[in-house]
């Protein structure tokens, strides 16, 4: 924290465009199988982005209902609660991605910030210490609230700053993909002299 503030005196709420709110509570029959909408639970985004693979559906008249609750593209998500799964954040990139998030996640939504960087900024252990130092409650039942959240320090780095970084971010993450593909044809490869020995 003390780091945090020599360097900018900035704190989240200074760019927020609405305030941070914590998501809605379903009930089982609310659930839709055959909805149109997800309902993103923290269990969604656990792997720091949304997986829409097991995200359940939620009928339209509990999306209409409750549509102060939705997501929309550039929607930062921030679990909170859950030991191993407090602080984490996933960033809404498909515009095309329609939903609820849940009760015990939050939504921050920026103006005037790269979305992206922020939520690198987020990932980031500085952060997560933040999130770490801040939680209340014991064992399992750890919390972080909006209050909280929005009274953390942000870098204050002028956009321009913020998408070089950014840039500079997904080049390094473009190649270790390209570093992790390449480790799948090997192990693919060895595999097969394995097999053939066999």
């Amino acid at each position: 924290m003390n780091y945090l503030k020599s360097i900018t005196n900035k704190k989240i709420k200074d760019f927020i465009s609405e305030p941070i709110v914590l998501g809605k509570g379903i009930l089982p029959r609310q659930y839709d199988d055959e909805g149109h909408y997800y309902y993103i639970a923290m269990s969604n985004i656990k792997k720091w982005k949304f997986e829409s693979e097991d995200c359940k559906k939620v009928s339209d008249s509990f999306y209409a209902n409750n549509i102060n609750k939705n997501i929309k593209l550039n929607d930062i998500l921030i679990a909170r609660s859950g030991e191993g799964t407090i602080g984490k954040v996933a960033l809404i990139e498909d515009d095309d991605v329609e939903g609820i998030f849940a009760d015990f996640t939050m939504r921050v939504r920026l103006k005037e910030y790269n979305p992206k960087f922020a939520y690198y900024y987020f990932r980031s252990e500085l952060f997560q210490y933040l999130i770490y130092t801040n939680k209340k409650g014991l064992g399992n039942n750890t919390n972080i609230f909006p209050g909280q959240i929005q009274e953390l320090p942000i870098l204050d780095f002028d956009q321009g700053q913020q998408t070089q970084i950014v840039n500079q971010i997904q080049a390094k993450i473009n190649a270790q993909k390209v570093i992790d593909r390449q480790i799948r044809e090997k192990c693919k490869e060895i595999e097969k002299i394995i097999k053939q020995a066999i």
